[in-house]
C-alpha cells in the first residue's frame, strides 16, 4: 500500500487557517469593509466547526466516564451522576417544544446547572487563594497585597457581607474591581490571547514543515 504524503495536506490546512483568521481579523477591525460578507460566512463556518468540536468533546467525556463505570474505578458513582445529569439535560432540551427556551429547560438550568456552576466557581476561588497563600512568598510586600486584594474581593462579593459590611468597604471593593483590577485583568487576557495566537501559528508552521 503506497504511503500517503501528508505534507501538502498540512501546508494546505495551515494556509486555510491563516487566511481565514486574517480575513476575520481584518474585517473586525474595519480595515477592508468589502470583506464583511466573506468574513460573516467564514465566521459562521467557524462557529459550526466549534459546535461540532464541542459535541465531540461531550461525547469523549461521556465515553470516558462510561468506561470508568464499566471498570468499577474509584469514585465511579460521580461519573454516574454526571452521565445522568448530562442525559437529563439533553433529553429535556430535545423533547421540550420550545427547545432551550422552554420553561422546563430554563428550570433545569436555573435549578441545577447554574447552582453547579456557581459552586464550581466558588471552589475555584478558594483553591486559588489557598494556592496563593501556600506558594506565594508572603515575606514580600507584593505577595501580601495580592493576597489582601483577593481576600477583599472574595469577602465583599458574598451576599451577607454586602448587606452587613460598612458601605465604604463595599464601595471600595467595587471600585477596585471595576477599575484597577479590571484593567489589569484585560491586560492579562490580551497578553494571553496574543501569546496563544503566536504559539498556535508557530505550531501550525512547524507542523506544515514536519509533514513534508
Amino acid at each position: 500500500m503506497p504511503s500517503i504524503n501528508v505534507g501538502w495536506i498540512n501546508r494546505l490546512s495551515t494556509f486555510v487557517i491563516l487566511v481565514t483568521a486574517g480575513v476575520i481579523v481584518v474585517s473586525r477591525f474595519g480595515l477592508l469593509p468589502g470583506l464583511t460578507p466573506i468574513s460573516n460566512v467564514l465566521y459562521t463556518w467557524v462557529l459550526l466547526l466549534g459546535a461540532f468540536t464541542l459535541l465531540l468533546g461531550v461525547v469523549s467525556v461521556a465515553w470516558a466516564h462510561v468506561e470508568r463505570i464499566q471498570h468499577g474505578e474509584k469514585e465511579w458513582s460521580f461519573s454516574l451522576v454526571l452521565l445522568i445529569g448530562l442525559l437529563a439535560a439533553v433529553v429535556t432540551g430535545l423533547l421540550s417544544p420550545g427547545g432551550t427556551t422552554s420553561p422546563l429547560m430554563e428550570w433545569v438550568f436555573d435549578a441545577l446547572i447554574a447552582p453547579g456552576q456557581a459552586s464550581l466557581f466558588a471552589l475555584t476561588g478558594l483553591f486559588v487563594i489557598a494556592a496563593a497563600y501556600r506558594y506565594l512568598r508572603l515575606d514580600r510586600p507584593e505577595a501580601l497585597w495580592i493576597l489582601f486584594g483577593a481576600l477583599l474581593a472574595l469577602f465583599v462579593q458574598t451576599p451577607m457581607t454586602r448587606i452587613y459590611a460598612p458601605r465604604i468597604v463595599v464601595d471600595l471593593a467595587d471600585w477596585l474591581l471595576a477599575w484597577p483590577i479590571m484593567a489589569a485583568l484585560r491586560g492579562v487576557l490580551l497578553g494571553g490571547a496574543l501569546a496563544a495566537l503566536f504559539v498556535a501559528l508557530r505550531l501550525l508552521v512547524q507542523g506544515g514543515r514536519n509533514g513534508r
